[in-house]
């Protein structure tokens, strides 16, 4: 029972990452927007531990860079540092791939960091045994990914989550130098704070926004009750960013008619097409207004509007995230005040089948923009002949 005890510094840090990683786990019990919170979540943790490693990576470039969207570049920026930003996206999409979609290689090298997690773990609490096992595996010079990867499964193997936290990792700690155990084991669990923290604001913050869509919906819909447009706000909240004709096989309608409801969407200022819309037969993606910055990341152009005025259009100058602006008296709020947390929204019925397969196409997108790096790197073709599974995605009308 000895064993038990952990020093002064390292108890108050553990019961403040405890007290975190229970409340964000608690908030993600009852909420339909977990599987979207694991998608963004997931990015955010790899842009973070992409940093740790020492690249710097937008997490809405990356989304886009994941959905084989054409990037943004500076054009007075040198190929330096263009090639930079490359290397450290294609960084942070196999980092993603440690957390979402392991290999074969990936897993077993996985399962074995986590093997060295349960050996650090005997008779120690759960997140103490996860910084110590994290210090010993990276002693035996331990894969970074592996041993990060390996925390969430561990702490959900202990009892300490009931989710797979994946962005609870302790990752940053590893921006530091781990001098003494003690040390390290203090940064973990402050990094472990940040990031539960961080990630319950980010639940909070899609609950907010989805909130806010609905009422607006409901106000348009005027209380009818077979309008679909709630369940479409709902799918969109719910889902990583949403395609035409994924929205029309959640719903069971036609194409035509997911495209005139994601058009009235946009039209309430509810969704935003993040693309950017190229023409007739683009792949067009849409997600709640939060996204809207990756289509500041993107090249596509919109399309002109029919009946607007002919010749180019007037060039606006605007700043970035102008167009999520919101009042400054909604976001004020005390100093070291907790959010307050709204009722739960009870969402409109939808096939959450459809929803599932949204996640895994989203995992799917991973695996074949790692396959395509690799290909790329070993000198090969990078669509060999016949193989479609890495290609871009069915056009939308």
């Amino acid at each position: 029972m000895a064993e038990l005890f952990v020093a002064g510094p390292v108890a108050g840090a553990l019961e403040a990452a405890a007290t975190a990683v229970g409340r964000l786990d608690a908030a993600l019990a009852d909420t339909p927007l977990r599987p979207a919170w694991a998608v963004w979540s997931g990015l955010d943790a790899a842009c973070r531990h992409a940093g740790a490693d020492g690249h710097k990576v937008d997490p809405y470039r990356l989304a886009a860079h994941l959905h084989g969207l054409p990037l943004r570049t500076d054009p007075a920026a040198p190929p330096i540092d263009r090639g930079r930003e490359i290397t450290g996206l294609n960084h942070a999409v196999g980092l993603r791939g440690w957390l979402a979609a392991p290999d074969a290689g990936q897993a077993a090298l996985r399962d074995a960091a986590l093997d060295s997690l349960r050996a650090s773990g005997r008779d120690r609490p759960a997140l103490v045994a996860a910084a110590l096992g994290m210090l010993e595996w990276l002693a035996g010079q331990g894969s970074r990914p592996a041993i990060r990867a390996a925390v969430p499964l561990y702490l959900r193997e202990r009892g300490t989550t009931i989710h797979l936290l994946a962005a609870v990792t302790g990752g940053d700690a590893l921006r530091a130098g781990a001098a003494d155990p003690d040390g390290f084991t203090v940064r973990f669990l402050e990094a472990v704070l940040r990031e539960a923290a961080d990630g319950r604001d980010l639940l909070l913050t899609m609950e907010r926004e989805w909130r806010e869509a609905r009422n607006r919906v409901d106000r348009r819909a005027g209380g009818r009750s077979n309008s679909r447009l709630p369940a479409a706000v709902d799918l969109l909240a719910a889902s990583p960013l949403l395609s035409v004709s994924a929205l029309a096989d959640a719903l069971g309608c036609s194409v035509e008619g997911a495209s005139r409801m994601l058009d009235a969407l946009v039209g309430l200022e509810v969704a935003a097409e993040v693309t950017g819309r190229a023409g007739r037969g683009a792949r067009r993606l849409y997600g709640l207004k939060r996204l809207l910055p990756i289509r500041a990341e993107t090249t596509a152009a919109r399309r002109r509007a029919r009946g607007g005025p002919r010749g180019r259009p007037r060039r606006v100058l605007t700043p970035p995230f102008a167009e999520l602006a919101t009042d400054p008296a909604e976001v004020a709020v005390r100093p070291d005040a907790d959010p307050v947390e709204p009722a739960r929204l009870a969402p409109v019925s939808f096939d959450f089948d459809a929803l599932d397969r949204l996640v895994a196409a989203a995992d799917e997108r991973t695996r074949g923009v790692r396959r395509l790096l690799d290909r790329i790197a070993r000198g090969e073709k990078p669509f060999p002949p016949g193989d479609g599974a890495d290609g871009p995605a069915p056009d939308e009308p």
